[in-house]
């Protein structure tokens, strides 16, 4: 695929650049800081980094750098991250994400820090959470075009990509207890919560992808949504109930890794699709991902086979267990965001989504009865 008409693609689906008055958005910055009693009152400059507001398909972010009036040590480099009010998920909860990143960083994993949160929407109209800003290697959308992955040769991609599945066992490993209880257990409604996120994502597929599109590409739009449907049917039937509810990331591609210098995971991002869920389902996630972001980029050496992606997360977490059920509900989940966002494209693109679907319903063919190829 066209290297150009791919990163066309990635921003058209995660959303432009955020504007505005920097100088009324670093004041609002400001004013919300010198309330926080840890830092009394002190804040003074806020500098608000060059290209700061990138937007993603739920969330905003701003970099930026608060002084500290009186004081000579260096100012504390910040993150402003807030809610664009529904723009990509209809059930979306940033609030939930700030304790969950709270309660996990105390558990000494790689997350960021979250400070404050600005649950009125003060700063920005919208919730909005304040963490401490990660000094690594930025990620990218299109991490197979660009960013972190395509600053290495093939042995350090190669090492990357694995330390990313060994870092979603680390997380799979510790107990959703105490984060975010309540968020999660009214999340996607009544009924075990294997059935409620199925709901969840439904209820996000159904809003977005009509039955039946009244346009030319409605017979398009028909496969995608029947498709989907089918799948989701074969994982209610599927479900195994008998298991644990553990921490499931949501969104584990491998743009929501920082890493450090090193090649180490510094850090995992975008915690707004936490659920309880099954852990393996993130991993399936994750190496679906890595094919569909290949898929959109030219040809990169270095890229594990899922067999050593599984094999890296098994070793790592001691256990490897239901993955049939797991690898169908990772690349459902994939297939429904993905189409979502595929679905933003302008007319100029439809060629990149027709691509991506016909590759997801392969996928899915080979793995769910029932879907022709």
């Amino acid at each position: 695929m066209v290297d150009d008409s791919a990163l066309a693609a990635s921003r058209a689906i995660t959303g432009a650049t955020q504007g505005g008055d920097d100088e009324k958005v670093a004041e609002r910055l400001r004013a919300f800081l010198n309330r926080q009693a840890a830092l009394g009152a002190n804040v003074g400059a806020i500098r608000i980094d060059a290209g700061r507001r990138s937007a993603g398909a739920s969330s905003g972010t701003i970099l930026f750098d608060a002084e500290i009036a009186g004081e000579s040590k260096a100012p504390l480099r910040l993150v402003f991250r807030y809610d664009l009010g529904g723009a990509f998920f209809s059930q979306y909860a940033l609030p939930p994400q700030f304790s969950i990143m709270q309660g996990l960083q105390a558990r000494g994993l790689p997350v960021p820090k979250a400070l404050w949160l600005d649950a009125d929407g003060a700063v920005n109209g919208k919730p909005g959470l304040f963490m401490e800003r990660i000094e690594g290697i930025a990620p990218s959308t299109m991490p197979f075009n660009e960013g972190p992955y395509m600053a290495v040769d093939a042995a350090g991609r190669h090492a990357m990509l694995l330390e990313a599945a060994r870092t979603l066992a680390l997380m799979h490993a510790t107990s959703p207890a105490g984060l975010a209880d309540g968020h999660f257990a009214q999340r996607g409604g009544d009924g075990h919560y294997l059935d409620r996120e199925i709901g969840w994502t439904l209820t996000e597929l159904r809003r977005t992808i009509p039955p039946a599109a009244q346009d030319a590409k409605a017979d398009f739009y028909r496969d995608i949504r029947q498709t989907l449907e089918t799948v989701a049917d074969w994982l209610t039937a599927q479900a195994p109930r008998h298991r644990a509810p553990e921490l499931a990331h949501g969104d584990a591609n491998i743009s929501n890794f920082m890493y450090g210098e090193d090649g180490k995971v510094v850090a995992l991002l975008d915690w707004e699709l936490a659920h309880h869920g099954v852990g393996e389902a993130d991993l399936a996630y994750q190496i679906a991902g890595i094919a569909h972001f290949a898929l959109l980029a030219p040809p990169v050496d270095g890229i594990p086979t899922p067999d050593e992606m599984i094999a890296a997360y098994r070793q790592a977490r001691g256990k490897l267990d239901d993955w049939e059920f797991a690898q169908v509900l990772g690349e459902w989940r994939l297939a429904v965001f993905a189409s979502m966002g595929m679905s933003r494209l302008p007319p100029e693109l439809e060629d990149i989504e027709r691509t991506y679907w016909t590759a997801t319903r392969k996928r899915l063919a080979a793995l769910v009865p029932g879907i022709g190829a």
